[in-house]
């Protein structure tokens, strides 16, 4: 997104706001229930969404250091996460690969990833490094073939992302500028490698996984929903909505746009990318909300919320600190609205 958009977003979100209108369809459309109950549709989700297209697994500043990992659910199961040695970025199944016993829970760094059952180690990037009695038990055994079952994935726009339909890392890349599509100049605008993950909170709601993402995309409810919240921060149903590709940009103007000699959407909206299957980035003036939707079942989906912040904030200045965690806090109250 470059400046002269911002510009006509601008003048898009004045024109809707003296119209007191929002973005609207050429026509009205009624969804099935079906839609957010049928477990077959669930299961064609998962199979042919989920379990298909690029997705992220954690922010880059997540794993900030060589030699660490971290565990991560998914659609494809439980995964890890590395940097190795020469910090590159890896994913692989979170199986050990001699009797497919978790390898990782939640976060570590050394160089050696050790398996709880027998404790056969593997590197951190991904390589079989040591068996134990290994000569007396497993004469035959070519650790070069048993390394960890790796899944293509690319790091890019500080996050990391993985590419199932890839075949290994460097066809990944092509396979998210694909799914990107024009909205890879959105993340480039957006630039979140310049954020780092300050605080998460994850939690399990009741209901299909969509009904959570559609709910995003309008601020129809704003009036109602958040009435003692945000709503006096923003206008009533007024928003410029466009599909990107096959993601979604919602633009949600607050009352900072009467001020005069606007010339960026930071200074005058909140601005949400909905990056298909299951990410939204809501971004702020100061930071950039990054939520997650994971579907459990076909009625439980499990919404993370990661608060990204700026690199050069100083979290050991308690009125920083303080700050960050306020915006934090505030985030997920007016989120929990939304979907309590």
């Amino acid at each position: 997104m470059n400046k002269d958009i911002e510009l006509k977003l601008i003048e898009a979100c004045k024109q809707n706001k003296a119209d007191k209108t929002t973005s609207l369809g050429s026509r009205e459309h009624i969804s099935e229930i079906s839609k957010y109950l049928s477990q077959q549709r669930f299961n064609n989700e998962i199979d042919k969404i989920f379990k298909k297209l690029p997705s992220i697994l954690i922010h880059s500043t997540m794993l900030p250091e060589h030699d660490s990992f971290q565990s991560v659910d998914s659609h494809l199961g439980s995964l890890i996460v590395s940097r190795d040695t020469n910090g590159k970025a890896h994913v692989f199944r979170n199986g050990c690969r001699h009797r497919g016993a978790k390898l990782v829970n939640n976060k570590g760094c050394g160089k050696r990833m050790v398996c709880p059952y027998h404790a056969w180690s593997y590197s951190t990037d991904g390589k079989l490094a040591n068996v134990p009695g290994e000569r007396h038990c497993f004469p035959n055994l070519d650790k070069e073939s048993n390394g960890l079952l790796e899944i293509a994935s690319v790091e890019q726009y500080g996050f990391i992302w993985i590419c199932p339909e890839a075949e290994n890392n460097k066809q990944a890349s092509m396979h998210l500028a694909e799914h990107l599509g024009d909205m890879a100049s959105h993340m480039q605008w957006l630039a979140p490698h310049e954020l780092t993950a300050f605080k998460q909170k994850s939690r399990i709601w009741n209901g299909n996984w969509k009904l959570f993402a559609e709910g995003g995309l309008e601020t129809y409810h704003f009036a109602f929903t958040h009435k003692d919240s945000i709503a006096p921060y923003f206008y009533n149903n007024t928003a410029v909505i466009d599909e990107i590709s096959q993601h979604f940009r919602v633009v949600m103007p607050t009352k900072e746009l009467e001020n005069d000699n606007l010339t960026s959407l930071h200074d005058c909206s909140h601005t949400l990318l909905y990056l298909m299957p299951n990410t939204a980035l809501l971004i702020q003036k100061e930071h950039v909300d990054w939520i997650q939707f994971r579907a459990i079942v076909v009625d439980k989906t499990e919404i993370t919320i990661t608060s990204l912040i700026p690199k050069n904030a100083d979290l050991t200045d308690e009125n920083q600190h303080a700050h960050w965690e306020k915006n934090h806090n505030i985030s997920n109250s007016t989120l929990d609205e939304d979907w309590t």
